[in-house]
């Protein structure tokens, strides 16, 4: 059965009322092994927007936030309390990419629309662009325009290099551009928690039919893709390279914390993670309770234990660790997405920039 009369047939039940466990019990002839409610598409893209990328956008734009004063005040620091207002601009570094990780995970919707990860989180990072643009700073005094400025110069990867390896002090043009290019990131983040917050508001039956059909596709298809971003770029790739400055968040120090929030969120958008399932509108539905909720309890029990499998392996995990067994998990979970998950949903997985080298 093609995916767009499927989805066509589960949207029309909705409508009607009729979707509920005695379907997902008629369906399959025998009583479901869990209570958990029919999810509808609509309810599900619903429960994805008003639980989880709302939130995510809210928590980042508020870490993006607290960066520019945290920079501003490293900026003006004398000299006697450089050192503490570098750390604090550091932690605040930290905790805007960590909450940034969260968001960006399985990027969706506004994130694909406004090219977010392009503009905050292109790498590599160029060095010599950097330092191009803080040497035109510090000879002509004025603000550059930054739309003139190339994206590898800019985002959290510049100002990590600015902040660890620049590094950006006090008194310095090379701190005035990080705080300028902190501006643009806040900017874009308080934009993105704008978007996201008009799709949270939504009720479901606002989607149209062809906003739902694509909305639930984006999700599976950027979570695989996200799985592999994380496999690929992210663990496996610099690992066969043996180049330790190409892992992420390198020169902070931050590899594992990042490899541990990206997973997370992945994590989250794919099995329960608290007892009980919520009702339709009342809570995330994850890839797990969508299934069961269909009356595939088979495929649902398959996924969770490839999550947890795969969550074994990353926990705690750090360059030097057991990298090559955590990305091995992790193709496995995108092959079980891609041959069983996403079919038994009627999503047909597409090409994602995560694919290829």
């Amino acid at each position: 059965m093609k995916r767009r009369p499927v989805l066509l047939l589960m949207l029309s039940m909705l409508a009607a009322g009729l979707a509920g466990p005695a379907y997902v019990a008629a369906r399959q002839g025998k009583a479901p092994r869990t209570a958990v409610p029919y999810y509808g598409p609509a309810q599900v893209l619903q429960g994805l927007h008003r639980h989880w990328t709302a939130p995510r956008a809210t928590e980042f734009a508020a870490k993006a936030a607290a960066l520019t004063p945290a920079l501003r005040q490293l900026c003006a620091a004398p000299a006697a309390s450089a050192a503490t207002a570098q750390r604090a601009a550091r932690d605040a570094w930290r905790e805007a990419m960590l909450a940034w990780e969260r968001l960006s995970a399985a990027p969706l919707g506004p994130l694909v629309q406004r090219r977010s990860l392009r503009a905050i989180d292109f790498t590599p990072t160029r060095p010599a662009l950097i330092e191009k643009a803080v040497a035109a700073l510090e000879k002509t005094g004025s603000e550059p325009a930054l739309d003139r400025i190339g994206t590898p110069a800019k985002g959290l990867p510049a100002l990590e290099w600015l902040l660890w390896s620049g590094p950006a002090m006090p008194g310095t043009a090379a701190c005035r551009y990080a705080l300028l290019i902190a501006g643009e990131v806040e900017r874009e983040a308080v934009a993105l928690r704008a978007a996201f917050a008009e799709l949270a508001a939504r009720e479901a039956g606002a989607w149209s039919e062809e906003a739902v059909i694509a909305g639930v596709s984006e999700l599976v298809n950027q979570w695989v893709g996200g799985i592999e971003r994380l496999r690929w770029p992210r663990l496996e790739k610099p690992l066969r390279a043996g180049r330790p400055a190409e892992w992420p968040r390198a020169a902070s120090g931050a590899t594992g914390a990042s490899w541990a929030a990206q997973w997370q969120a992945l994590r989250a958008l794919a099995v329960v993670q608290g007892t009980g399932a919520p009702q339709p509108g009342a809570g995330l539905v994850p890839l797990e309770l969508w299934l069961r909720g269909q009356g595939l309890g088979a495929a649902a029990d398959r996924l969770a234990q490839a999550v947890r499998r795969t969550d074994a392996r990353i926990r705690g995990l750090a360059p030097g660790g057991r990298v090559q067994d955590a990305a091995r998990e992790l193709a496995a979970l995108k092959y079980l997405a891609e041959s069983e998950i996403a079919p038994a949903l009627n999503v047909r997985i597409g090409f994602s920039d995560a694919d290829g080298d």
